[in-house]
């Protein structure tokens, strides 16, 4: 009787998702296209053989490479839809900021101009008093003469 290999058993960790950090945006926007070099510049973490035991198939390597490449440009989407997210965030900032400067600016002018009006009022108002008292001084020192 001939008898099958039995299947290669390797222990390996259970299964956990990587959570994936953004990549800072500036280096995002700089270079845009070093993205998938520098995902493959990092070699993975060394397997633990303490965890569990599974069977290798060996047809998987070759559909992770693909879904590999899909997800690097998938988050490379991603990203560039932030960056565009953040760029129209921040000009709507710069816009209410504009339009809260015109504001408070138009409300300063209208509170120097009605400053200016009562000093001109205060100042036209003493100089018709210095004007009645100078004439009241004279018609007074006309009735004693």
């Amino acid at each position: 009787m001939a008898t099958a290999a039995p299947p290669e058993i390797v222990n390996q960790k259970p299964a956990v998702e990587e959570t994936m950090t953004d990549p800072p945006l500036a280096s995002v926007m700089e270079k845009p296209n070093d993205v998938m070099q520098d995902k493959s510049a990092i070699p993975p973490p060394p397997p633990d053989d303490s965890k569990t035991t599974a069977v290798v198939d060996q047809t998987a390597p070759d559909t992770s490479a693909a879904m590999k490449s899909s997800k690097g440009s998938h988050d490379r989407d991603i990203a560039l839809a932030k960056v565009e997210d953040e760029k129209r965030l921040s000009f709507v900032k710069a816009w209410e900021e504009s339009e809260k400067s015109k504001v408070e600016n138009k409300a300063q002018k209208k509170l120097s101009e009605v400053s200016s009006w009562e000093n001109s009022k205060k100042a036209s108002l003493e100089a018709q008093l210095r004007k009645i008292e100078v004439t009241s001084s004279k018609s007074s020192e006309c009735i004693y003469l």
